[in-house]
């Protein structure tokens, strides 16, 4: 959490009152000294607003369990990256993630044991992308990255990969985590936000749709 509404608070009550003296020093050569006898309420006072007005601005930007940023923000903030790349003549793709049988996870194990796994998994996602991308928890089991300025297919792919062999690493063997991933590029796959969300869900659901019959033909030969 920032502190931006606690220094802005803060430091408008200092001024006010460097004002405040400055106008009573010019006037009467002088400044009683009991007029500082306020600042001990005055500052803690502005030092609470301003922590409410920084509470309120994380709390509408981050998701409350991970801590990274929800599904306001990205909706809110897409369009200023859609401003900067159409001037830049770039692209920008975004990857939906889903956890994979997520409900089954819930069920057996609980929802405590759900949550810390959307944890690690969020924990994992900040370490996977650029300073540049922006990760955030879409809803339930759903996260996304918006990655503006990609150039090259490689470097998704290889994110794909990397976020799919550190899950490999830290799944315990009671419990697999793994997720499915679908991608959209602007503005070859869509023009709008909504119309790149649909088409990473559609693109996503069918690589679940192959990798489950994949696995059906798999367990039919061995059979």
């Amino acid at each position: 959490m920032k502190y931006k509404g606690r220094f802005v608070t803060v430091s408008l009550v200092l001024f006010i009152n460097l004002i405040y003296s400055t106008h009573y020093y010019l006037r009467d050569g002088f400044v009683d000294w009991i007029e500082y006898l306020g600042y001990p309420i005055m500052l803690p006072i502005a030092w609470w607003f301003g922590k409410q007005f920084d509470m309120a601005k994380y709390y509408s930007e981050k998701d409350s369990l991970t801590g990274i940023y929800n599904r306001r923000y990205v909706e809110t903030i897409f369009p200023k990256i859609k401003a900067k790349t159409e001037q830049n003549s770039q692209r920008v793709a975004v990857l939906l993630i889903d956890v994979n049988d997520f409900k089954n996870i819930n069920d057996h194990f609980g929802h405590k044991v759900g949550d810390e796994y959307l944890n690690v998994l969020a924990n994992l996602l900040k370490k996977s992308i650029r300073k540049t991308d922006i990760v955030a928890r879409y809803g339930g089991d759903e996260f996304l990255i918006i990655l503006p300025d990609i150039q090259k297919q490689e470097y998704l792919d290889e994110m794909i990969d990397r976020i799919h062999q550190n899950l490999k690493n830290i799944s315990k063997s009671d419990l697999e985590l793994s997720v499915s991933i679908g991608s959209a590029f602007y503005p070859s796959e869509g023009r709008t936000f909504e119309e790149l969300l649909n088409m990473a869900d559609k693109n996503m659901y069918t690589i679940k749709s192959d990798t489950k019959n994949w696995n059906h033909t798999l367990n039919q030969t061995a059979f």
